[in-house]
């Protein structure tokens, strides 16, 4: 079936519909790591006695305790960087990842024109009160922009290892401002094209981190604990996006079917984020 930009929009209609209240059944608690209405972040208690593939879980860790008996998957929301989309339309893949027996941390994050350091800045935070908080993180989940920012995230040198799963990223900013993708969202969302703020791009573009890492660490993505999963059919973020990393492509996914869990292409894209996020072994 032929995917064009109006069967996603009607998907990402649907995706916020389910993704707001009253649809949480699991526990929820909305956490702040800032002082501003968008430095939150919603953790996603699976029920007691769930485990997810590998990780034996004596159920939700008591107020103040370590969060080791269920591993976190973080999980940071798309929109092409706007401020008018929020994590929403990712509440039915948190509450999906909850059902195979994970603790989702759903991140809301500051999306600023022309300021992205304020959601660099955000996920850093983020980061540190989930570690702070005890959370054994399994892995960082973005979709869109969100995948933007979790390989941003795994090829940050100054940040603590994490594995990632980038889906349908936009993982080439250059070409994203080139082909003008999103009505010029990464443009807008860093305030200025490659040629005018080459250093901004340098510190934010994974194509750019990956490829100006240190010669004594690899590139390949599979030793840098990044999988990307990438369906064919996508016209918000084109395939193309991702032609320069290794990847695994969908055939037949649009741009939501990789986040969507009634998709079926959604039992592929749990594998794969399964076996990244593999349980530590004792």
């Amino acid at each position: 079936m032929a995917v064009d930009d109006e069967t996603e929009d009607e998907t990402l209609t649907l995706l916020q519909g389910e993704g707001g209240p009253p649809h949480p059944v699991e526990p929820v608690t909305l956490l702040a790591y800032g002082d501003l209405p968008d430095q939150v972040v919603e953790i996603h208690e699976p029920p007691t006695g769930a485990a997810s593939d590998g990780a034996a879980s004596e159920g939700a860790a008591p107020d103040g305790a370590a969060h080791t008996a269920v591993r976190t998957l973080v999980v940071v929301h798309g929109g092409y960087f706007r401020p008018g989309v929020d994590r929403t339309h990712a509440g039915p893949m948190a509450r999906a990842l909850v059902a195979a027996g994970w603790r989702v941390a759903l991140a809301e994050y500051r999306r600023v024109p022309g300021d992205p350091e304020a959601t660099t800045a955000d996920l850093a935070a983020l980061d540190a009160l989930l570690r702070g908080d005890g959370h054994d993180v399994a892995a960082w989940i973005g979709h869109s922009a969100g995948g933007t920012l979790v390989l941003w995230r795994a090829l940050t040198p100054t940040l603590p290892p994490v594995p990632v799963v980038a889906l349908a990223p936009v993982a080439d900013l250059d070409a994203a401002v080139d082909d003008r993708l999103g009505t010029d969202a990464v443009r807008d969302w860093i305030g200025a094209t490659p040629a005018q703020a080459p250093d901004r791009y340098a510190r934010l573009d994974p194509l750019r981190l990956r490829d100006t890492m240190p010669p004594q660490r690899t590139n390949d993505a599979a030793a840098q604990s990044i999988t990307i999963v990438h369906g064919d059919a996508d016209v918000t973020v084109p395939l193309r996006q991702s032609a320069g990393w290794e990847r695994s492509v969908l055939s037949g996914a649009d741009h939501f079917d990789v986040i969507d869990p009634r998709s079926p292409h959604w039992p592929s894209v749990l594998a794969a984020i399964t076996r990244r996020a593999a349980p530590r072994r004792p």
